[in-house]
């Protein structure tokens, strides 16, 4: 699985987990109401504000959206989602949203703005707006390609209540 790239490589970020949740979900359009409830429930235990909460909920309907329509052809395909709220070594609440599709491998070479650079008109290709969207509001988007389908990771920092003051239920 992908390495998270806001934290030490030997740290345990499992320990400091203070909410996950797990799903398998079909790509079938009525499914992205459940996608979009569960990542406005880890945003309510991380305590983000109205506009970050839609914000981070684009990025993650986004990735969705196009592993449904690009990854599977607009058609039904399995897709397993897990969200955590982390408590970083700086201690600030990331939000990571994990997605494993089955779907044909992505090669994302070409979209490459937003990790070092601004993205700018023109880094936008055809079918690159999701993806320069994702790298706008997330801190980290990685992807692995797998041998029989693709690993996404979405990061986001909390900025609304960036210091953590000690866990939460």
């Amino acid at each position: 699985m992908l390495e998270n790239s806001l934290g030490d490589s030997g740290e345990d970020l499992e320990h400091s987990q203070i909410g996950k949740l797990m799903f398998q979900l079909n790509t079938k359009k009525d499914c992205v109401h459940i996608l979009r409830s569960m990542v406005e429930v880890m945003a309510m235990r991380a305590h983000l504000g109205e506009l970050e909460s839609n914000r981070v909920t684009l990025a993650v309907d986004e990735l969705f959206a196009n592993i449904a329509q690009h990854g599977y052809g607009d058609k039904p395909g399995r897709v397993e989602f897990e969200a955590k709220l982390h408590i970083n070594h700086h201690r600030q609440k990331e939000l990571h949203f994990e997605f494993r599709d089955y779907a044909p491998v992505m090669h994302m070479k070409r979209f490459t703005c937003g990790d070092e650079k601004p993205c700018s008109a023109s880094d936008v290709l055809p079918g690159g707006l999701g993806i320069s969207l994702m790298h706008s509001i997330m801190d980290v988007v990685q992807h692995e390609a797998l041998p029989d389908g693709n690993h996404w990771l979405l990061i986001y920092i909390c900025k609304s209540d960036g210091q953590c003051e000690g866990e939460e239920s």
